[in-house]
């Protein structure tokens, strides 16, 4: 830019330029200033379908199968971490995915903890249509098991005793397992084979339910903060192309007076990327 003096403050760059007339006389300077590009480092995008993960879950149909998908989460959330502590792609996005398997994975592992359930009701239940009917307990059998019984009883008493538990101590055990009563009723059922092909059916629906509510939940956070992200770089842009419009113009000064000039005569002054710039006095 022959004959252009160029200097940069803060985030503008300027360009200034005497002004001569036929017979050499100094006759005003003109100045152009223009926002400084910002070369920044692109990362690399962060290769993560929220949607085909959440997919594997709701479509595993068997504990082995849950077990696989939850496996094949496990393994894609290392390889995540791995690509942040490299710092090649953008933390945020890489963030909210890791976030967001991390809450597939524990739904994953609650499906395939209720589908193992389901499949022990079923068996339970096949096994009972398979057995013979037993016979009546004679009356010395069933005094033995009334004697087995008590003796477990009192063994139960003594090691109470030998605990020697607080009634608040025993409280708070009670309020640690109140959570699981249900999830423990619903085990106990199935493994004792008393669960009717009605109450499995529920049982089911009951658990297809709670675990699509945990995938819906990570699905929602994911795609907000994918949406808080994209509406904060569309404000962000927005300021910055005012800025840029702030920081832009060209000034004239004759006779020491400066006058903004808003429009150009004929292209002679090349300013950046092939673009040109003239003004005539």
């Amino acid at each position: 830019m022959n004959g252009w003096e160029i200097s940069v403050s803060g985030n503008t760059t300027h360009y200034r330029k005497k002004l001569y007339d036929a017979y050499g006389n100094h006759v005003g300077t003109i100045g152009i200033c223009k926002p400084t590009k910002q070369t920044r480092k692109k990362k690399k995008p962060v290769l993560y379908s929220f949607k085909q993960v959440s997919s594997q879950v709701l479509q595993a149909k068997t504990s082995t199968k849950a077990m696989q998908v939850s496996n094949g989460i496990r393994a894609k959330i290392g390889l995540l971490k791995k690509q942040l502590k490299n710092g090649d792609v953008d933390e945020e996005e890489i963030l909210r995915a890791i976030l967001h398997a991390e809450m597939v994975q524990r739904a994953c592992d609650k499906k395939k903890k209720n589908l193992k359930m389901e499949e022990t009701a079923e068996r339970s239940m096949e096994a009972e249509k398979e057995l013979p009917v037993e016979p009546e307990e004679s009356p010395d059998e069933a005094e033995s098991e009334e004697e087995i019984k008590e003796l477990e009883q009192a063994e139960f008493e003594a090691l109470m005793e030998k605990l020697e538990m607080t009634a608040d101590e025993m409280m708070e055990v009670a309020e640690e397992t109140a959570e699981l009563d249900e999830e423990l009723d619903e085990m106990a059922e199935a493994l004792s084979g008393s669960m009717t092909p009605e109450d499995l059916e529920q049982l089911k629906v009951k658990h297809r339910s709670d675990e699509a509510r945990d995938i819906l939940k990570a699905d929602l956070k994911y795609l907000k903060a994918l949406f808080d992200r994209l509406q904060s770089e569309k404000e962000n842009a927005g300021k910055a192309s005012f800025a840029g419009a702030m920081d832009s113009g060209v000034t004239l000064s004759l006779g020491g007076m400066d006058m903004p000039v808003t429009d150009t005569v004929s292209p002679s002054m090349p300013v950046e990327n092939g673009g040109s710039f003239d003004i005539e006095v």
